[in-house]
């Protein structure tokens, strides 16, 4: 019992309700402890813990006694006398003071069903949300000055937990309809994307077909007709690939092959796939000297294939460039050009997937605006983040980061 001869002991009281909270439980093992919590107080045997719901009020957890059950429409005069009164009650009260007669039979009939000696009422700041009964102490002793207090005491720590309990069910119950959500997306996105993949591989294999002119040579307007077909469909075939990719990532689907590797060969090995126009350079700043990192080969290099498609796309003319520098335990690469830039206000907007950057310029840039978004996502699955930095007519510069150790990747923490 936690009493102490000259009162109750609120200290070693205030441990043990931060003790139930940080735990952690269920909503019926919360209940289950915070009833002992009240009865290892008074020195009773069984309690009774009952909670609104919607408009009428229902038996939560039971603790000792016998199981009952409660209908609200038989004590509506008492709950409202609770709403007014605020305060933790006795029989005894009910049998000795003026105060409770306009309640004194239904509240001796209340106490008779619950087989209670005390009732305490519950609120979250100005709203009554249920009531905690305790039965008769085993020393038989009334409910009475400092044990009444005590009981108001707990009963106000107890509603303070409740609430943010009742918050974190429900925060968890929206977790598991987005986690829903994302798995339905990812497959709806797969079986599309399947779908999509069949008759695409056709259209790619008939166009080669066509430019391999073996059924004849082909005139330079049909040349060029074949060559638009089948960057159309390298392209869509692209775009479907980093759908599924992302979706997958908000899933948390994607698996990570951890492997240490050195970034220059990979950097280099891309050069002939950036579409970089004529009059754009692309140089390296980096080497066999640079610190290996770790991190999935593929997904590393599909993270600078994204963001140096995305810097050639809008450096028509000028320079993209690569560099990388250490910071601490990780890398920090910086992809840089010296295109049309991206204005300040739309910064914070540009690694939400399918968005682009509009007006001026910027309208003859083709593409579905999601290049960044999965570079975003992959970068973070690494335990990297993604910046940026960048000035309308003068460019902009990508930072991100890549760990130099082993790292451990929880997926769960992706889906944002």
């Amino acid at each position: 019992m936690i009493f102490r001869s000259k009162g109750y002991d609120y200290n070693e009281l205030a441990r043990k309700i931060c003790s139930i909270n940080l735990k952690q439980l269920s909503l019926d093992d919360l209940y289950l402890n915070v009833l002992k919590l009240f009865t290892q107080t008074v020195g009773a045997d069984a309690a009774t813990l009952v909670l609104k719901e919607k408009e009428s009020y229902a038996v939560k957890q039971c603790l000792g006694g016998d199981g009952f059950t409660f209908r609200v429409d038989d004590y509506s005069s008492l709950i409202n006398w609770f709403k007014k009164f605020r305060r933790p009650f006795s029989r005894q009260q009910l049998l000795e003071e003026k105060l409770f007669s306009p309640i004194k039979s239904v509240g001796l009939n209340f106490f008779i069903q619950l087989q209670s000696e005390v009732c305490v009422p519950l609120f979250d700041k100005d709203d009554f949300v249920g009531f905690i009964t305790v039965s008769l102490k085993k020393s038989k002793k009334s409910y009475r000055g400092a044990c009444l207090q005590v009981l108001d005491w707990l009963g106000c720590q107890f509603a303070l937990i409740l609430q943010n309990a009742l918050l974190q069910e429900k925060l968890s119950l929206q977790n598991m309809e987005l986690d829903s959500v994302k798995n339905l997306k990812t497959q709806i996105i797969a079986n599309l994307s399947h779908e999509l993949r069949t008759p695409l591989t056709g259209i790619v294999g008939f166009a080669e077909l066509l430019a391999e002119e073996i059924d004849g040579p082909l005139n330079r307007e049909q040349q060029k007709l074949v060559s638009q077909v089948l960057q159309s469909a390298t392209r869509l075939t692209k775009i479907l690939s980093s759908l599924v990719d992302l979706a997958k990532l908000e899933a948390g689907n994607l698996p990570l092959h951890v492997q240490q590797f050195n970034l220059a060969p990979l950097v280099a090995s891309l050069s002939d796939e950036i579409p970089l126009g004529a009059g754009t350079a692309f140089k390296i700043h980096m080497d066999n000297h640079t610190p290996y990192i770790y991190g999935d080969l593929n997904l590393v290099r599909q993270i600078f294939k994204n963001l140096l498609d995305n810097a050639a796309k809008y450096t028509p003319r000028g320079e993209v460039q690569v560099s990388a520098d250490k910071k601490g335990e990780m890398l920090e690469i910086c992809v840089a050009d010296t295109g049309i830039g991206i204005a300040e206000e739309k910064l914070h907007r540009i690694f939400e997937g399918f968005y682009q950057v509009e007006g001026g310029l910027t309208r003859e840039f083709q593409g579905p605006g999601i290049g960044l978004a999965l570079a975003k996502k992959l970068i973070e699955l690494h335990g990297g983040r993604l910046w940026v930095k960048s000035q309308v007519g003068r460019g902009s510069r990508f930072y991100f980061t890549l760990p130099l150790k082993p790292i451990v990747i929880k997926h769960r923490e992706l889906a944002a």
